[in-house]
């Protein structure tokens, strides 16, 4: 191979390589990742809460949080899993904590 071809396959390469990077970089940074799960689980948690709160008024009674994550398909984008606390009338999850209601 001459000297320019392998000059030219230098180039190549260190362009693909700072592609790559300027890729990742313009991603989302794990502390932006982690404020969007916190937001959206906060914004399921304020779902699960008026659910509970609609059978309540309805019922008397707070349904077991289970069935209402059950089906409102309700995920804690994060893996936790959402609790409820009728003495204090707050959900909450095992990840974010309670946002606010």
């Amino acid at each position: 191979m001459s000297r320019a071809a392998r000059t030219v396959r230098l180039a190549l390469a260190l362009v693909l390589a700072l592609t790559a990077l300027a890729v990742v970089a313009c991603g989302p940074s794990k502390a932006e990742i982690a404020q969007q799960q916190r937001d959206e689980c906060f914004a399921t948690q304020k779902q699960i809460k008026l659910a509970t709160d609609l059978v309540n008024a309805d019922t008397g009674i707070y349904p077991d949080i289970a069935s209402v994550v059950a089906q409102l398909h309700a995920k804690c984008p994060a893996g936790g899993t959402y609790s409820f606390d009728p003495k204090t009338n707050t959900v909450s999850c095992s990840v974010h904590g309670s946002g606010s209601q």
